[in-house]
């Protein structure tokens, strides 16, 4: 995603306010939950979480969200990132969303930093705090992460007795190479199960380490789209040759086998791929879902494999990253996906309003059918 760039070193303290959208205030009563604690997962409340984490990549980092600045400098608005930004009224993000149940939520990233990648490690604690995201991560990534959310749980009180919510979007950066739009079927079924080994992997390490936790672990939009929604906007594209000097993603920037363009099949296959993907999460969520009372993971399906609606959904730097308008709107919509429970893959809709939650409402975790895996934590 934001990767094979040499990074200038520069760090920016700024307030942009180019590609944003004019959200309406979060307005529903600040119901306390019914239970003053929850027995288990089931019954978690948004008022019983005090700590929010993140794992992922730029898309978590939310690198480029607010388009360019001055000198096109690449930057990550992580305070707006969707799945774990502090947010505001015009930015809402997840964490945004649990602090009016819970005013002591902890964890939400603060600031905004220079990209912070593989390469370069994490350079911004304070501002991170708990977004472990990594631009270019891939998954492989992340046990680096789970590392780093380790490392800076110690700076909160009484971490492991704390209810939390982890948020997981991963695997942008594994579709970007040209094995996940392959001629050949082999190779991207290989691609698939080497995702889903680390992912389940990752999973274990997850459960290893934390108590009283419950996971979304998010599918993958159609990456193949952004290409589409490329293609389909009229007019001069504001992320100009010159502003493009990301090399994104080898499957909608370049030709492959042999072609001299990039192909409406090509994409199918990347979209193909992109399934075999989302397949692999939901079928590791139900086998991690569970394996203690105090642990859920949950994959939301609203969004997988549905197309970007449009070119507001993208970046102004680099017409490929989600835009302020896309991250506002993905909080949202896995807000109301965990109060409201299962929901088939729909159009992503910039114009979705939050749910209030009532003092019975819980986040939807699932059918309890704990299987044999052995998910003890680990006190660290």
């Amino acid at each position: 995603m934001a990767a094979r760039f040499q990074l200038y070193l520069v760090f920016w303290v700024l307030h942009a306010s180019c590609n944003i959208l004019a959200a309406a205030r979060f307005v529903c009563p600040a119901i306390a939950p019914a239970k003053a604690e929850p027995a288990d997962v089931t019954e978690l409340h948004p008022g019983h979480v005090s700590v929010v984490m993140a794992m992922g990549d730029s898309i978590t980092a939310a690198f480029a969200s607010r388009g360019p600045l001055r000198e096109d400098l690449p930057l990550e608005f992580r305070k707006d990132s969707w799945s774990i930004g502090k947010g505001s009224d015009d930015a809402m993000t997840l964490p945004y969303l649990i602090r009016h149940f819970n005013e002591s939520l902890a964890g939400f990233a603060s600031a905004n930093t220079v990209p912070q990648t593989p390469t370069t490690g994490y350079l911004e604690y304070n501002g991170d705090f708990m977004d472990a995201a990594l631009s270019s991560a891939r998954v492989a990534d992340l046990p680096r992460e789970l590392d780093h959310l380790t490392v800076q749980s110690s700076r909160i009180t009484d971490f492991q007795h704390r209810w939390k919510v982890l948020t997981i979007l991963i695997g942008a950066n594994d579709l970007a190479d040209s094995d996940a739009c392959s001629t050949d079927p082999g190779v991207r079924q290989r691609l698939s199960e080497k995702f889903a080994a680390d992912l389940d992997a990752a999973l274990e390490m997850t459960a290893a380490r934390f108590s009283r936790l419950f996971v979304n672990l998010v599918p993958l939009f159609s990456i193949a789209s952004v290409r589409r929604a490329i293609q389909n906007h009229t007019g001069i594209l504001p992320c100009t040759s010159e502003a493009r000097w990301l090399d994104e993603c080898d499957c909608i920037d370049r030709p492959q086998a042999g072609s001299k363009n990039v192909t409406e099949s090509q994409l199918s296959r990347l979209d193909v791929t992109t399934a075999f993907f989302n397949k692999e999460i939901s079928r590791l969520a139900v086998k991690w879902n569970h394996v203690r009372p105090d642990f859920a993971v949950v994959a939301p399906g609203m969004w997988a494999n549905q197309p970007v609606p449009n070119f507001d959904f993208l970046s102004k730097l680099d017409c490929f990253h989600p835009s302020s308008v896309a991250h506002n709107t993905m909080a949202i919509t896995l807000w109301n996906s965990m109060l409201q429970g299962p929901r088939l893959p729909a159009p992503i809709n910039a114009t979705v309003v939050p749910v209030c939650p009532k003092a019975s409402s819980v986040f939807y975790s699932g059918p309890v059918t704990r299987g044999v895996v052995d998910a003890t934590p680990v006190v660290i």
